[in-house]
């Protein structure tokens, strides 16, 4: 690997972006709410900078290259088309259809003599779907599950999504890290998450369980809509509510924030894309089992996407677009406070997600 000097506002080098698309190849990454995905046309996404196209077909959801074998036009531009009881992707440039496997189906400038080259066909990547995403894996053999969201189904909890039109840009390890870190709280939220004249960090046990960095901490917040039930009498903006986080980091780009309140339980969940090294798609859920009025629904709505409206600048402010490996010493974690995001950066070094800058 190339340990040549490079300055932390340049664009990654090539080892850099290399490492991070390869190392995070392995992992299912949901690129596209499942509504968005009809019966008769196929969508196209970008994960890892491939261009992929994905599309219904007889009943499963399939996902291969953008690019048709013949003459590379994109096959999203294409239709769904039955072939006798098998449905195909067919390319709008010359016809080629292809199956959920990325087989060749139908070439239809051969000669009838002539059948359809294996060399036509298309790798297909892992997909399926969970949560209310499609979910696409691009290595031969997924390295961990998708991480758990026992909320998404419990019809004890009110859910609402905040959706996003465009990608952030940063890369999905600085997405996770920036949702992990609680020491921002007071400065960033301040008055919502915290307070700016009392930043101690909290007490972090860290630790792993399977697929999941687990963080759990006790804090003292200001009551809001994320941290206590204001819908009853007693409570008051700006009193002081204590709660306890436990922090469920599926690593390496799903996070659930659970917040445990005198009130119920609060849940924030976040499935990142990982677009490119520079370009990152949220998928952002959130569950409470408390003030379940949907009429309250606008008011979470709301505060959510005004604190995320307050992260999203600072985060894509930040440089190397890639987290720098612990070993060029550009950033300076300080214990005991960063402790859990040292020990996310130390597990996604192991993965081999961060390599280089």
């Amino acid at each position: 690997m190339n340990h040549a000097i490079h300055l932390a506002e340049d664009a990654p080098s090539a080892d850099a972006i290399e490492g991070f698309r390869k190392g995070m190849a392995p992992f299912w990454h949901p690129v596209l709410d499942s509504e968005a995905l009809g019966a008769d046309r196929p969508v196209g996404v970008v994960l890892l900078g491939r261009r992929l196209v994905l599309a219904r077909l007889n009943g499963a959801v399939a996902a291969l290259p953008d690019t048709c074998r013949h003459f590379q036009a994109q096959l999203s531009l294409g239709r769904i088309v039955g072939l006798g009881d098998v449905q195909g992707l067919q390319c709008a440039y010359h016809g080629w259809t292809f199956d959920g496997g990325g087989r060749c189906l139908r070439i239809p400038q051969l000669p009838p003599e002539r059948s359809v080259p294996k060399s036509a066909n298309l790798p297909p990547y892992h997909a399926t779907e969970k949560y209310g995403l499609i979910w696409v894996c691009l290595a031969e053999q997924p390295r961990f599950p998708i991480p758990d969201f026992p909320e998404f189904d419990d019809p004890a909890y009110r859910k609402h999504r905040l959706e996003e039109a465009e990608p952030t840009r940063t890369s999905a390890t600085r997405m996770i890290m920036g949702t992990l870190d609680d020491t921002h709280l007071p400065w960033v939220h301040d008055g919502i998450l915290g307070h700016s004249d009392q930043p101690a960090p909290p007490d972090h046990r860290v630790w792993r369980e399977g697929n999941e960095l687990i963080v759990r901490y006790e804090a003292s917040q200001p009551a809001g809509v994320m941290t206590a039930d204001m819908s009853r009498p007693d409570i008051a903006a700006g009193d002081t509510i204590n709660l306890v986080y436990t922090d469920h980091v599926g690593m390496p780009n799903v996070i659930r924030l659970v917040k445990e309140t005198p009130h119920g339980r609060y849940v924030i969940w976040l499935a990142t894309c990982p677009v490119d090294y520079d370009r990152t798609r949220n998928f952002w859920q959130f569950a409470r089992d408390y003030d379940l009025e949907p009429a309250r629904d606008e008011i979470y709505q709301a505060m959510s996407a005004h604190v995320r409206s307050q992260d999203k600048p600072v985060i894509e402010s930040q440089r190397p677009w890639l987290l720098p490996p612990f070993w060029t010493r550009l950033e300076l974690p300080i214990a005991p406070g960063d402790l859990p995001l040292v020990e996310y950066q130390k597990w996604a070094e192991e993965l081999g997600i961060v390599t280089a800058i």
